[in-house]
């Protein structure tokens, strides 16, 4: 198992010192501290998750792929229970490369091209190619997915649609 903080604190709800640290430094967010209690009592030992990544209505945790169906849970139950909890919607990702995660967090809305522009004055952002089509298909409002991909990346994000 793999959490934000270590499984003693996951399992008894108070930080050691190293836990502490990792969330006073910024490593971790109050969020990871707040789902990993969750995510460990609800699941149990086996499951990991990276990161949590809050927006306005929305929680995004990012989890290797072997956990995502631990995390979400039969026919959702986990994650419903998690949303609840958190007072927020929540969408679990697989953890992986870039543009995976980028496929993922569109989803079920076609991804053309992820392009990276280069800027006159040195700068670049990435850009990204969605179906016109498949504009009423996102399930998050183009703000936040800009806002979680440039997290993830550490880029700049524009999303367009072709």
């Amino acid at each position: 198992m793999t959490l934000p903080i270590c499984d003693v604190c996951a399992k008894t709800g108070v930080l050691c010192n190293g836990c502490e640290n990792k969330l006073s430094s910024g490593s971790i967010s109050p969020l990871d501290v707040e789902l990993s209690k969750i995510v460990f009592e609800l699941s149990g030992e086996d499951v990991s998750f990276t990161k949590a990544i809050e927006t306005e209505g929305h929680v995004i945790i990012l989890a290797p792929k072997e956990s995502l169906g631990k995390i979400i849970g039969r026919s959702g139950a986990t994650i419903n229970v998690i949303s609840r909890r958190i007072g927020k919607q929540v969408r679990v990702v697989g953890a992986g490369e870039l543009n995976e995660m980028i496929f993922d967090l569109i989803s079920p809305a076609r991804v053309l091209g992820i392009n990276t522009v280069f800027m006159p004055d040195g700068l670049t952002f990435q850009r990204i190619r969605v179906s016109r089509k498949d504009k009423p298909k996102l399930r998050l409002s183009l703000s936040d997915i800009e806002q979680l991909i440039s997290s993830i990346s550490k880029d700049k994000v524009e999303i367009v649609f072709d």
